[in-house]
């Protein structure tokens, strides 16, 4: 389980990253755009507190047993907004690229 949450993290960051660089071609204020960077403003903070939760001694303390839910939860949520935001960027930049 401990590994498939780092790997989990790991998928999360590189898809922040490809979103943000796809991002980078679309019209400052696309709706896609817009929900892209929105979703990974949102996962940031979610992974983090993931990541603090599962992998810290402060962490443990505060979940432990069935609270532990709690940070993967987290982090299977960022993962999940990552992969939206990933997802809209590159439709947007596709549908940008038939345009031209």
């Amino acid at each position: 389980m401990q590994f498939l949450s780092i790997a989990w993290f790991f998928l999360a960051a590189a898809l922040a990253v490809l979103a943000l660089r796809r991002c980078l071609v679309l019209p400052t204020w696309s709706a896609m755009r817009v929900l892209a960077t929105l979703c990974i403003v949102a996962a940031l903070p979610l992974v983090a507190f993931a990541w603090w939760g599962q992998y810290t001694a402060a962490g443990h303390r505060a979940f432990d047993e069935m609270d532990g839910l709690y940070p993967f939860a987290a982090g299977a949520l960022g993962l999940l907004l990552t992969m939206v935001a990933a997802l809209a960027a590159w439709l947007a930049s596709r549908g940008r690229g038939s345009k031209v």
